[in-house]
């Protein structure tokens, strides 16, 4: 046990570290250090001196640049209310002692899934504390995994969970991280961490890299989670519902069971109708699109502009610079939230290294051409 815990403070030491020097990786997201730091951490906008000219280490300024190469999520009436219908179904799940109900969310690549998915990780974890007084040393409420890289194994999946959790122990050495080997099954001690620390939502994220043949195998211990644990699951990726009702079907082999039932209602001399959906079409589902900009509806999208307008920290930023291109950069990005984000991080980087310090049509562009390239 020594040993182990030794092992553990040992990885969180140097997950801090990492943090320290490159927070904005996504890798901490996905173990439990990580993630804490995540629900934690409270951007603060570098400050601007209004009616001042730039310093003169301005165009090296790393903390300036590191701001915006990661512009905070700027939320919609949609987003807002979808995040918010999830966290709602997250808590009535806790209520019930049956019936819990795993979430979904689809849409195509490139929507915002995966920052919808940790916005409503991490709002569901701050209000979990609250609700508990304060963050408890010994509880892990929210395990945020991704999809392994061979899904194909139970055990690769249960992997996931127990790095994310600190089971699997620290490298002694660059040999044993190259070194072949099968991961050990994690299995119990994975159940009984999450047992003891209460852990009450699993966020999947990139669900899409499995195939249906693949999940279905990991399908009934999702379940066992969920019916035992009274752990909630979110589903993310582009298809995510199509795949996991496929996915059931192969689980549970409905279409098997389904015929059986007709043939003994027909045996029986009773009138057959449709088979009912599989519990898998039942599921709550949240579609993200892309943003759009027409007659129908103008504004959604410029708001969402606006949004990164305020959170931008660039001394000659022109009033309503991103929203008067509002045509170009939908253009660019077909309201795809993800290019979106991108080119006006891009556009920021490029007007603080140049000593522009504003976005106009040739930041823009530029950083656009950089997306296309």
């Amino acid at each position: 046990m020594k040993a182990s815990v030794q092992l553990r403070e040992a990885r969180e030491a140097r997950l801090r570290q990492q943090l320290k020097d490159t927070p904005m990786r996504p890798l901490p997201l996905f173990q439990v250090t990580g993630w804490n730091h995540f629900v934690d951490d409270d951007v603060t906008p570098p400050a601007l001196t209004t009616g001042t000219a730039p310093p003169p280490n301005r165009k090296r300024d790393e903390a300036a640049i590191a701001y915006h190469r990661h512009l905070r999520m700027v939320p919609t009436d949609a987003m807002t209310h979808m995040q918010n219908t999830v966290v709602d179904a997250i808590h009535l799940n806790s209520g019930r002692r049956d019936g819990l109900m795993d979430h979904v969310i689809d849409g195509p690549p490139g929507t915002g899934k995966t920052c919808l998915l940790r916005a409503i990780g991490r709002t569901a974890h701050k209000e979990i504390e609250t609700a508990q007084g304060g963050r408890q040393p010994h509880q892990i409420p929210v395990v945020h995994i991704t999809t392994p890289a061979d899904p194909e194994s139970k055990v690769n999946w249960i992997w996931e969970i127990a790095s994310y959790l600190g089971v699997s122990h620290e490298p002694k050495s660059i040999a044993e991280v190259l070194e072949l080997r099968r991961h050990p099954d994690h299995t119990l001690s994975v159940n009984y961490i999450m047992e003891t620390t209460q852990t009450r939502l699993l966020l999947i994220d990139d669900i899409n890299r499995a195939t249906p043949g693949q999940l279905a195998g990991v399908l009934p211990y999702f379940d066992y989670l969920r019916n035992k644990l009274g752990i909630t699951l979110v589903y993310c990726g582009t298809g995510a519902s199509h795949l996991i009702h496929q996915a059931r079907n192969l689980a549970d082999d409905l279409a098997r069971v389904s015929e059986e039932d007709q043939t003994r209602l027909k045996q029986a001399g009773h009138t057959t109708s449709p088979a009912p959906p599989s519990p898998a079409a039942l599921l709550p589902v949240t579609w993200l699109h892309p943003l759009p900009l027409n007659t129908e509806d103008p504004e959604t999208f410029r708001n969402v502009l606006a949004g990164f307008e305020n959170d931008l920290r660039l001394y000659h930023l022109e009033e309503h610079a991103l929203t008067r291109h509002a045509v170009e950069l939908h253009r660019h990005t077909g309201g795809h939230f993800k290019a979106l984000a991108h080119i006006i991080s891009t556009a920021a980087v490029t007007a603080i290294r140049t000593g522009s310090e504003n976005i106009t049509l040739k930041e823009i562009n530029t950083a656009a051409a950089q997306l296309s390239a």
